[in-house]
């Protein structure tokens, strides 16, 4: 099926585009959102194959506010984050459809804010004037163990991973997500305060909140 791009307008429903704004002209809201949506470049995708385990980010869509590039008024919507495709996709009737980085600034849930950095979609983890910290999310494909001759070969399972990135002066580098690597991108001098905090406060250097607080505890020693 050769993919083709669609205007968002046509395949969302009136009420989202009126929103809360009951208070003024109704016709003169639906213009300006319009505007704004049509500046989204949608790409109509297909499922192909079924495999074992899931492949997006949450278990179901997560409402998401979507703020597009040059734009200040963000639009909302449900949304779910496609690991395998590297997309972020929501669907209407039968259809999946995907948003292209080209048109995103940031997609932002309650519990995750994701940016578009070189064209890929990454997990903000925290950032301040002098530094980033990023996450990728993958999925990667894994054969479960059987016995050939007597089982049946397995479908492949798809197990979630991600990736740990460091953005200085524009330039990204990618991080191990170990106590130790981390540990290692502070001054030398705070690395035993660093590494006291992350045993005082149980810091896991896998989930992003506790990444963003210790960060955010030593921006000034990185």
């Amino acid at each position: 099926m050769k993919s083709k791009f669609i205007i968002l307008l046509l395949i969302l429903p009136l009420n989202f585009l009126i929103g809360q704004n009951s208070q003024g002209n109704i016709s003169n809201s639906i213009a300006k959102l319009q505007n704004i949506i049509n500046e989204v470049n949608l790409e109509k995708i297909e499922q192909s194959g079924e495999i074992d385990g899931s492949i997006y980010f949450f278990k179901t869509p997560n409402d998401a506010n979507i703020r597009l590039v040059n734009s200040n008024k963000p639009f909302r919507v449900k949304i779910n984050y496609n690991l395998r495709k590297e997309k972020f996709e929501f669907k209407s009737g039968e259809d999946y459809y995907s948003l292209s980085t080209e048109d995103i600034e940031s997609i932002v849930f309650v519990d995750h804010s994701f940016i578009v950095y070189n064209s890929k979609f990454y997990e903000l983890v925290t950032e301040n004037d002098k530094f980033s910290v990023l996450k990728s999310h993958l999925i990667e494909a894994i054969e479960p163990k059987y016995q050939p001759g007597i089982e049946d070969k397995p479908n492949l399972r798809f197990r979630k991973a991600n990736m740990l990135h460091l953005v200085i002066n524009n330039k990204i580098s990618q991080v191990k997500s170990s106590k130790k690597s981390i540990i290692s991108l502070f001054n030398k001098s705070e690395q035993k305060k660093v590494k006291s905090f992350i045993k005082s406060n149980k810091i896991s250097v896998r989930d992003s909140k506790d990444l963003k607080l210790l960060f955010d505890k030593f921006k000034d020693e990185v």
